[in-house]
């Protein structure tokens, strides 16, 4: 699932792509994905208009148009974006495709369907609508703003780390690797963290986040000593050489080794 990493790597491949470039005609294949306007509105807002900019608040992506509305986008469990121009090259999954004046296509491709369009005219009321906690990179969620998240939960940690209302952008894959790299179990309850393990894991957040956006959110450029490349069926812990556990904690899939992570 496309998480804050992930999606930045969108952003900036959107940047490098599709800003300044005149939209000429939107497509929309799969109409239902399109929430909270109407499809009509949605092609009306973007045809004979260009992107200015793009930002990003946890796993949601904007596009800034000249008319001041902004194109939102989230990515569900199996979208991405994709700029081609030859339309044999196009992704097998589209549901929405922007053809530019330039002869150039962005496409958003969607396996899964459990991603969404729409449309708002400002960012933060967006994320004031849909209750979103801090961006998890955002220089404003320090140590305390953490803290006072963590207060909030009376669940577990893993649990509290992937609530979108009280910290946006982490998941399940990632959220692994952070307790990993702070040596936290994801089922310890988030009231029992005392103040030095509550700093490592608010460390190892920032760091891996970070580092994963550093190689392009690709698994296979993460460090040795990361846990994601080797989460899966048989995998070894890369720092001890333990087979990793896996276990349902608050009803996601974690991995985990028991002798690295207290």
């Amino acid at each position: 699932m496309p998480e804050l990493p992930d999606v930045e790597v969108f952003r900036r491949y959107m940047d490098s792509t599709s800003l300044h470039k005149r939209i000429k005609e939107v497509q929309v294949h799969t109409r239902n994905m399109v929430e909270g306007t109407p499809v009509w509105k949605l092609k009306a807002t973007l045809e004979g208009h260009a992107f200015k900019s793009t930002d990003r608040h946890g796993k949601y992506l904007f596009a800034e148009l000249d008319n001041k509305n902004w194109l939102v986008l989230h990515f569900g469990m199996t979208a991405f974006l994709k700029y081609f121009k030859d339309l044999e090259k196009n992704p097998p999954h589209e549901r929405m495709l922007l053809t530019f004046y330039n002869g150039y296509h962005l496409a958003y491709d969607c396996q899964r369907k459990l991603g969404k369009i729409t449309l708002t005219e400002d960012v933060k009321d967006f994320i004031s609508e849909q209750e979103l906690g801090p961006d998890a990179l955002d220089d404003k969620f320090d140590l305390a703003a953490f803290r006072e998240a963590l207060g909030a939960s009376r669940s577990t940690v893993k649990s509290a780390l992937m609530n979108q209302n009280l910290v946006a952008g982490i998941g399940n894959i990632y959220s692994d690797e952070i307790f990993f790299q702070a040596g936290i179990q994801p089922k310890a309850k988030a009231q029992d963290l005392d103040e030095e393990a509550t700093e490592r894991l608010f460390q190892s957040i920032k760091d891996v986040l970070k580092t994963a956006i550093d190689k392009q959110a690709n698994p296979e450029e993460l460090p040795g000593t990361y846990l994601i490349p080797h989460r899966k069926k048989n995998g070894k812990c890369p720092k001890c050489g333990s087979s990793l556990k896996k276990e349902k904690v608050s009803g996601r899939s974690s991995y985990f080794c028991s002798k690295c992570q207290s």
